[in-house]
C-alpha cells in the first residue's frame, strides 16, 4: 500500500477566531486507512511546504478531521489553510502517522490539552470512551472563546469528565491539584505549549511520578545549536561504504547532505521523527523531544535535523 495518499478538502469550518477544522475524504471516495489515536497527518501545501496536523479521528467514517490554529507569525502553513484553501482543493498527504500513541492500560488517564494541543486528545478521548475507559480531560484555554473543541469533548464524555480551564477568568493552572495522585496505574497524555509540558516534567520529576506514566507530544523541538564543536568528526555510513569528516562548525544534517545522504526533514527541530537514523556505533548528543531518556541512553537511533556526534567517530546506518 503506498504511504501518500490523495485528499480533497470538502469542508472548512471555523470554530473559534484562530482555529478553523478541516474535513479531508479521499479522492474518489476511496476508504481512508485507519488512523490511531494520536496519529498525525503530514500536508503538502502550495509552495514546497510540509506541515503536521494531527487527527481528530480516525477515519472509519471516510473522513479525516483536523483543527487548525491560524498562527499570527505563520511560516505559510497555518495561514493558507485557515485564511484560503478553498472546499474542493486536492491536497497530497502521508498516511497516518502515530508518534504520540495512546498507552491504552492505565486504569486512571489523564488527558491535558493547552489550546491547539487538544486535537490529539479528542482523538484519544473518543477512544478510551469506546472501551469504556472514562478520561479526565483537562481543557487549558486563555479565553472561553478559544476552547473550539469544548461542544465536541462535551458530547463524547459524561458530565463531570471534561475540565474546561479558562486562563483569563481563572488565572494559572495549579498542576499538581490537576495531576491528582498519580501512581502505576495513571497515564498521563498531554499536548500543548512548551511551557505546560516543560511543567508537567518538573512536576513528575518533583513528585516522582513512576517511569512511563507521562507522555507528552510537542508542538516544536530544540532549534540546532549552532556552538562549533572542538574538532572534527568522522561519520563512517555503514551501508554506503563511505567516509565523511564533519567540519567542527558543520551540523551533522548539513554534513549528511554534502554527502547526498541527507535523510528528508519537515520541522528541523527534532519533532516530526522524518530524519530519524540508526546508530550502530559512536556517542551521540541526543537533542530531539521524540525519546525519552532510556530511549536516548540506549543510542540505537538519532534525528539528524538537530542531534549532534558527542565524540570523534560516529558509525550510522545509512
Amino acid at each position: 500500500m503506498s504511504d501518500r495518499l490523495s485528499l480533497i478538502l470538502t469542508r472548512r469550518r471555523r470554530l473559534a477566531p484562530a482555529v478553523v477544522e478541516l474535513t479531508l475524504e479521499a479522492e474518489g471516495g476511496t476508504p481512508l486507512p485507519p488512523a490511531p489515536p494520536g496519529a498525525h497527518l503530514e500536508l503538502e501545501l502550495p509552495g514546497g511546504l510540509t506541515r503536521h496536523y494531527s487527527l481528530l479521528d480516525d477515519g472509519a467514517d471516510g473522513r479525516y478531521r483536523l483543527g487548525v490554529l491560524r498562527e499570527p507569525d505563520s511560516r505559510g502553513g497555518s495561514a493558507f489553510l485557515a485564511d484560503q484553501a478553498p472546499e474542493g482543493l486536492a491536497l497530497a498527504a502521508s498516511t497516518p502517522r502515530d508518534r504520540f500513541p495512546l498507552d491504552e492500560g492505565g486504569h486512571r488517564q489523564v488527558l491535558i490539552g493547552g489550546g491547539i494541543g487538544i486535537t490529539p486528545l479528542v482523538a484519544m478521548a473518543r477512544r478510551l470512551c469506546q472501551l469504556d475507559t472514562i478520561p479526565e480531560v483537562h481543557y487549558l484555554v486563555r479565553r472561553e472563546e478559544d476552547a473550539a473543541f469544548a461542544d465536541t469533548l462535551a458530547a463524547l464524555l459524561p458530565e463531570g469528565a471534561l475540565h474546561l480551564h479558562v486562563s483569563a477568568r481563572s488565572g494559572r493552572v495549579d498542576l499538581a491539584a490537576l495531576a491528582g495522585e498519580v501512581d502505576a496505574a495513571t497515564r498521563i497524555h498531554a499536548c500543548g505549549p512548551e511551557g505546560l509540558l516543560a511543567a508537567l516534567e518538573a512536576e513528575a520529576e518533583a513528585e516522582a511520578w513512576p517511569a512511563g506514566c507521562l507522555r507528552l507530544e510537542r508542538f516544536r523541538g530544540t532549534t540546532p545549536d549552532a556552538t562549533p564543536r572542538d574538532g572534527r568528526c568522522e561519520i563512517v555510513l555503514a551501508r554506503s561504504g563511505r567516509t565523511l569528516t564533519l567540519a567542527a562548525d558543520e551540523s551533522l544534517l548539513d554534513g549528511l547532505s554534502r554527502a547526498g545522504v541527507a535523510p528528508p526533514t519537515l520541522c528541523g527541530e527534532g519533532a516530526c521523527g522524518t530524519c530519524a537514523c540508526g546508530v550502530i556505533e559512536g556517542a551521540v548528543e541526543h537533542r530531539d523531544v521524540l525519546q525519552d531518556d532510556a530511549e536516548k541512553a540506549a543510542n540505537d537511533t538519532l534525528y539528524a535535523c538537530v542531534s549532534r556526534p558527542a565524540g570523534a567517530r560516529l558509525v550510522l546506518d545509512l
